[in-house]
């Protein structure tokens, strides 16, 4: 043992006093959690594509487009300043591969940092790394979210939250000035990279480093004034406030941040922030801002589009942005209840708190630490619940209060209180959008109701009761258990997708590996716009697609997948930027978040009227200039004469994509992708099965018992089809696709077969 800690330094220390157990259960989160990080996020692709947005959003600043002022954008540059390092200074390439690793990079770091936390803030040392890990697991699985939508500027706003939270176990007599300095700079930086996550980290930690502060004289004056931190959720709703959800969501938020302020102003610390202290906040908040907006007015930008575009326009969002938090009726129970608990331990003699404390209060924290790893572990994407968001504030208050006989030292009554008044105003980051900003707002709840198990063993063992004290850490080696049991499915479960996926043959993302139709669908889109475009646009966005397709927008208005921030103006600039571009190709989907109203929007006019469409696949839709004479969809194989997978599909038109394939062709075969079954083959004896590949001159290439033909020598080839003798009685299935078979029966390209509509001119 001795000289395993010799090697192992500070874990060492640890294996000594706890054994190895805790020690192998951390080394086991931590390879599980990187496995179903990297599988997880290279295994999908959503279609909202906030990570092209983002890429697209960067990319115009490396070129030198002037953001806010060319660019219209609702975040802040210190977004941008981080980027800029990132991608401009290192010259780490913006790709979607890069963007992805440095997502995972955001994910795992902001879950080791709220293990930390915990670790920190934990009154029992023998547990502590237990802890760490429970913390570790649940905040891998909570913060996946951040793989849907790489490279958003939440991961980023989410990491300097949970520094900030670091940061408050930091203090000590010496140490007070710089934590409050780097507290501002934090809160400073993430003002300016989400304005309403900056707003509430600002509020939280001003007000916990107030009533942290000195308590005599005036001081009374800022203490008592910062309950103005309450009103924070209805200055943010009072346009909503009006309607029901609004109105209810707005009552949790404000009872959540005012019991955690009741029980905060009543805490007791050794050492305590003094003025000097407080003063470096504010001074190294403005620091912050002042470098991250000095660096985007060098980079050309006005102050005032900075102020327009991401101060106001962001205040604009939820007047045009957003839909319902639900607030259900154990919200408001628990609420009421937590309200009750707190007034009684807050106004109750000595006899009453010792009552609660040693008797009610264990029993509120061992159930909300079980709620929030329960929900936690429940998750299911496109079901976020908001049970936490809703139900988590109002117990926040309980980790102020200390187990039955143990006295905090300064670093836990400090750590503890900067992180309840933070996590009680981050759960107002749901609105008005609770996506995965209801993941990243209550990602500190998480973090709290894992810290209350400690509390919780630590209150067990004050009490000398052997048999609970051994119920209670079979408790924490269960609750270990079953996490890492958790997170071994999923990383299971995202290992065997990633494993089945099929890759992109597109630039930057030679990592991601997608279900098959996805694959197929994208690799059409990007095979398509390489082949026959010389730019495209897609009213959805779709950004990623510039970067795979090495095309260049052709304006600076980066289109997102809603159109209600991009303004008339903006879209007369977008129509005269897109005009000069002849072969411009137009990828139309019916709407991720329903239908757009046409006559309120001229581009999405424009192109109705000037373009019309020529081929379909899935949801999209390729439309080409009316004008333009010819157009042959690329990576794919379409009806010459009637439609899929009807009786008449005797030919089918091949359209080999403009990138290059190795290889020899010795057969061409139809399938079925979705039940694998087989529809005709150029190799197949059986009559009923029989196809042959010809070219435009009527040349059979392929055939039963002709010699394999080098793919290059049926690129050169004009006019590639596939006829049927004998079409398929069942029709082309439900995915139908083309199939270039080696010698060995190994594919060398699938081709889907897709309507083609209206290729020649109007």
């Amino acid at each position: 043992m001795t000289g395993a800690a010799s090697k192992l330094g500070w874990l060492g220390s640890v294996t000594r006093r706890e054994g190895r157990a805790p020690a192998l259960a951390l080394v086991a989160a931590t390879a599980a959690a990187l496995a179903y990080a990297y599988t997880f996020t290279f295994s999908q692709f959503v279609p909202y594509d906030d990570e092209g947005y983002f890429r697209a959003s960067v990319q115009h600043l490396l070129d030198g487009h002037r953001l806010y002022d060319d660019v219209q954008l609702p975040y802040g540059p210190f977004f941008y300043l981080s980027r800029w390092l990132i991608y401009g200074t290192l010259h780490v390439p913006l790709v979607t591969d890069a963007v992805r690793l440095i997502t995972i990079g955001h994910w795992l770091l902001s879950a080791v940092l709220l293990a930390a936390v915990t670790y920190r803030l934990s009154p029992r040392r023998d547990g502590r790394l237990w802890l760490t890990t429970i913390t570790f697991v649940a905040m891998t699985l909570h913060l996946s979210t951040a793989a849907r939508e790489p490279g958003h500027p939440q991961e980023l706003a989410a990491l300097l939250i949970v520094a900030a939270c670091l940061l408050g176990t930091f203090v000590s007599a010496g140490q007070r000035g710089l934590v409050c300095g780097l507290l501002g700079a934090a809160a400073g930086a993430s003002l300016l990279v989400k304005i309403n996550v900056g707003v509430f980290l600002a509020a939280g930690t001003s007000v916990a480093l107030v009533l942290l502060g000195p308590t005599g004289g005036w001081w009374r004056v800022p203490r008592w004034g910062s309950i103005v931190v309450v009103a924070l959720p209805f200055v943010l709703m009072w346009q909503n406030v009006g309607q029901l959800w609004a109105a209810e969501f707005c009552a949790v938020a404000t009872l959540g941040i005012a019991l955690v302020w009741i029980a905060a102003y009543r805490v007791e610390v050794d050492v305590r922030s003094t003025g000097f202290d407080l003063c470096l906040f504010p001074i190294s908040m403005l620091c912050a801002t002042v470098v991250s907006a000095g660096f985007i007015l060098r980079h050309g930008t006005s102050l005032r589009g900075l102020w327009n575009s991401a101060v106001l326009r962001p205040m604009q969002i939820p007047s045009q942005w957003g839909w319902p938090v639900r607030i259900s009726g154990y919200a408001v129970l628990c609420g009421a209840v937590s309200a009750v608990l707190l007034l009684l331990y807050e106004s109750g003699g000595e006899r009453i708190r010792a009552r609660l404390a040693s008797r009610v209060l264990p029993l509120c924290k061992l159930g909300a630490a079980a709620f929030a790893i329960e929900e936690v572990l429940a998750q299911r994407w496109g079901s976020t619940s908001q049970t936490l968001l809703t139900c988590g504030p109002a117990v926040l208050w309980l980790a102020l209060v200390p187990p039955p006989g143990t006295r905090w030292s300064t670093r836990e009554v400090f750590g503890r209180t900067l992180l309840c008044l933070i996590a009680a105003p981050q759960v107002l980051m749901a609105y008005p959008t609770p996506g995965s900003q209801v993941l990243f707002g209550t990602m500190a709840i998480v973090a709290i109701g894992v810290l209350l198990l400690s509390d919780v063993l630590a209150g067990l063992e004050s009490a000398r009761s052997p048999q609970w004290v051994r119920v209670g850490r079979t408790g924490y080696v269960a609750c270990v258990a079953t996490v890492l049991a958790a997170l071994g499915l999923h990383a299971r479960a995202s290992a065997s997708a990633y494993a089945q996926g099929r890759p992109l043959d597109a630039d930057g993302c030679h990592l991601l590996r997608l279900p098959l139709q996805d694959a197929l669908l994208y690799q059409w889109l990007v095979d398509n716009v390489e082949a026959s475009s010389d730019t495209f646009v897609s009213p959805i966005g779709l950004n990623s697609l510039y970067a795979w397709t090495h095309r260049k927008p052709a304006g600076p208005v980066v289109i997102d997948n809603s159109w209600k921030l991009i303004d008339l103006a903006q879209q007369r600039v977008m129509i005269e930027a897109y005009q000069v571009y002849p072969n411009l190709v137009v990828i139309v989907h019916p709407g991720l978040f329903g239908p757009t109203p046409r006559g309120s929007v001229p581009f999405l006019v424009y192109i109705d009227q000037q373009f019309r469409p020529v081929a379909r696949f899935g949801p999209y839709l390729l439309k080409i200039r009316n004008d333009r004479k010819e157009f042959a969809p690329s990576g794919c194989a379409y009806p010459e004469s009637a439609e899929a997978g009807g009786s008449a599909a005797l030919v089918l038109r091949l359209g080999l994509p403009p990138r290059a394939i190795a290889g020899r062709v010795a057969s061409v075969t139809v399938v079925d992708l979705y039940r694998d079954g087989l529809i005709a083959d150029t190799a197949s004896g059986d009559a009923r099965l029989q196809a042959s590949l010809h070219n435009g001159a009527g040349q059979t290439l392929l055939a039963r018992g002709a010699a394999a033909v080098d793919m290059d020598v049926l690129r050169r080839q004009e006019g590639l089809v596939l006829a049927f003798p004998k079409p398929p009685a069942g029709g082309l299935g439900a995915l139908p696709a083309v199939c270039l078979m080696d010698g060995e029966r190994r594919r060398l390209l699938t081709l889907p077969v897709v309507p083609a509509l209206a290729l020649g001119a109007r």
